[in-house]
Order: C-alpha cells, then structure tokens, then sequence
C-alpha cells in the first residue's frame, strides 16, 4: 500500500511539474507573474470548494427534510387511517364494552373498549396538535352521548333518522380535523348534516320488529290523512284524535269507535256530509245528517258512482277501501308494513286520499248531470 501511495504521489508531483514547464515553455504564464497567477488560481478553487461545499450541504439538509417530511406524512396517515379503524370496532355494536360476559356467563375482564380507546387518544396525540386532539376527544364524546341516547330510547323507529344523523355528522366532523391536519386545508368543512338528512331520507331507514305502537300508528294515520285531504281543498278543521285513539284501545266492554273525519262537499249549492269513520277497519262514504233519513236520488247517485256503497240507517252510502285496507283493532293487515316504515307511509296514506278524492269528483260530476 506504501508503495502504492508513493507511485500515485510521484505521479501528481510529476504531473505538475510537467505542467508548470509547458506553460512557461510555450508562454502560456510569465515566470515573473507566475507565482501570483498560481496563487489566485488557488484561491478560486478554494472558494469554488467552499461554495460547492454549502451548496451540497444545503441539498442535503433539504434531502433529509423532505425525507424525514414525507415518513412523518406517511406514519400520520398510517395512525390516522387506524384510529379511524379501531374507532368504528369499538362501537360497531353501539357499546363500549369493559369487560365481557362469556358462554359461562363469567367477566372477561380482557376485554376493555374504554382503554383501547384512550390508548387510541394517546396515538393521535403523538402525531397532530393539541387543538386537533381536544376537537377529536369532544366529538368521540359527542358519538359516545348520542350512542347511549339512543339505546335507552324505547321508540328506536322514531328517533333512528336523527340519530344517524348525528352520528354522521360527528364522524365527518372528525374526519375533517384529521383532513385539516394532515393536509395543513384551512378550507375543511364535513359533509353538512342537511345534507346527510337527505340522504338519510332515501334510505328508507325501518327498524324490523314485532312491537311497533299502534297508538302512533291510528293517530298518524288520522293526523297525515286530514293533511292529504286539507291539500286536496277540503274544508276539513284538522281535530287532534289522541283521546278517541286511546279509547279505542282500552279494555273495555263496549269498545269505543265510529269517529272520524267529517267534513261537507257542495253538489249544486247543496251541502252533503261525507265521512271517514273508524271501525276495525276505516271506511268511507255520504253520511245521514240525521238517522234513518231518506234521500232516494241521492242514494241512486252514489250508486252510479260505484256498486260497492252500501245503504243503511246511518248511511246514504258507505264502502271499505278497494286497496288500502288497514285493520287497526287486529293489526294483521299487509298494507300496515307501508305504514310502519316512515319513508312509505307518506305515500300510503297519499294513495289512500288519492282514492277518497277520486270517488268524491266521479259523484260530484255525476250528481251534477242529474241535476241532484
């Protein structure tokens, strides 16, 4: 290796030397100036080092930032992505569970949801700021509120679409503070909750059970068809049936029913009471002003209008609906399975007042050809 170094020495001295001779042989450098033209020409190599030096350094200080910038990224995605993870585990089924009962019916205390979650707390702690943690905790709260808000209520149905939408909305809330850290977007907004309402609507959320509240159902059944019949132009004074509602449905000998809505239709300047009365099953038609009252071309009329109106003492005309039956004393009706989900209920009930109207313009039209 000595030697080695001795021959590659030998070889650079001999280099310059042979240089320095050419240079002064063929005129390329005066031997007077020579000296200060060498000595200059060492100063620029020196400077072209030092500024070669920082330049090489700064790239590589660059190098390192990018690099150590893009590993922080990819690591907070990475804790990001799994939080939002074990976040969805933990109240996939509704509960933070600390500790679980096993077939035997003993604890297993193994389980602890609640732990794992602040271990989750203290990951994203690591890596985002304190307003970004503060914000996450207060919406997991939040999730965790609306979470055992819903499980204690008793009427799930009613309460599911603003429960999902809250709950969405917390999410996205987290969802777009992570967005904001991770991307440094001052300009994030969640999905808004307007927005998820409609969504939600199209959904057609239901929850299956036996036990839904028949209560509920007559009450918005008489509510909604007032509403339907209203918007059709009838002169109806919307009544509140809670108390008829509640009667029917109590224990006792003779059951109360044959209430209703009631409310006049005008035949040629003639005032003619119709009716939508509530027995087992709701019915309709041209109710007497009086019992046992006779109206002949009346009755005809109705008859024209369909077969299937029937006369008796109280009745010019009455007939169950061709379609839309609902048995409210025995609630085995099919149609009840549109009326218990509340995204077909609406357009229930529309049909139904659809089909009372039809049945009110085909007699107003033929009662006026008769001149009734």
């Amino acid at each position: 290796m000595k030697n080695k170094n001795f021959v590659f020495y030998g070889f650079i001295i001999t280099f310059i030397v042979l240089f320095l001779a050419s240079a002064i042989i063929f005129k390329v450098y005066n031997i007077e100036i020579l000296p200060s033209q060498f000595y200059g020409a060492l100063i620029g190599v020196f400077i072209t080092a030092i500024v070669t030096a920082f330049l090489l350094r700064g790239q590589t200080e660059g190098d390192e930032k990018r690099e150590k910038s893009v590993k922080v990224f990819e690591k907070k995605q990475e804790v990001y992505y799994n939080f939002l993870e074990r976040l969805k585990e933990i109240i996939q089924d509704g509960e933070i569970h600390i500790g679980t009962k096993n077939k035997d019916g003993s604890i297993n205390n193994s389980v602890d949801e609640l732990k794992d979650l602040i271990f989750q707390f203290g990951y994203l702690q690591l890596h985002t700021s304190e307003e970004t943690i503060n914000g996450v905790v207060e919406k997991v709260s939040n999730l965790i509120q609306h979470l055992n808000y819903y499980n204690s209520t008793k009427d799930k149905q009613k309460d599911m679409p603003d429960f999902y939408s809250s709950f969405s909305n917390e999410i996205f809330g987290i969802i777009a503070l992570l967005k904001k850290d991770l991307y440094s977007d001052n300009d994030y907004k969640p999905i808004s909750k307007d927005k998820m309402n409609e969504i939600l609507r199209e959904c057609n959320l239901f929850v299956e059970t036996t036990n839904f509240n028949r209560y509920e159902l007559q009450n918005y059944f008489l509510d909604e068809l007032q509403n339907q019949l209203i918007q059709k132009g009838y002169g109806i004074k919307h009544k509140d049936f809670k108390q008829d509602v509640n009667e029917y449905y109590a224990r006792a000998r003779n059951r109360h029913r044959y209430y209703g809505i009631t409310f006049l239709i005008n035949v040629n300047e003639k005032p003619i009471r119709f009716r939508i009365e509530m027995d087992n099953s709701y019915f309709y038609g041209f109710h007497k002003p009086e019992f046992k009252k006779e109206y002949p071309e009346l009755v005809k009329t109705i008859h024209q209008v369909s077969g299937s109106f029937k006369e008796n003492d109280w009745w010019f005309g009455w007939k169950y609906s061709d379609r839309y039956n609902l048995d409210f004393l025995n609630l085995n009706s099919p149609e009840f399975e549109r009326l218990k989900r509340p995204s077909k209920r609406e357009q229930l009930l529309a049909d139904i007042a659809e089909e009372i109207d039809g049945y009110i313009k085909k007699f107003i039209e033929i009662a006026k050809q008769n001149n009734l």
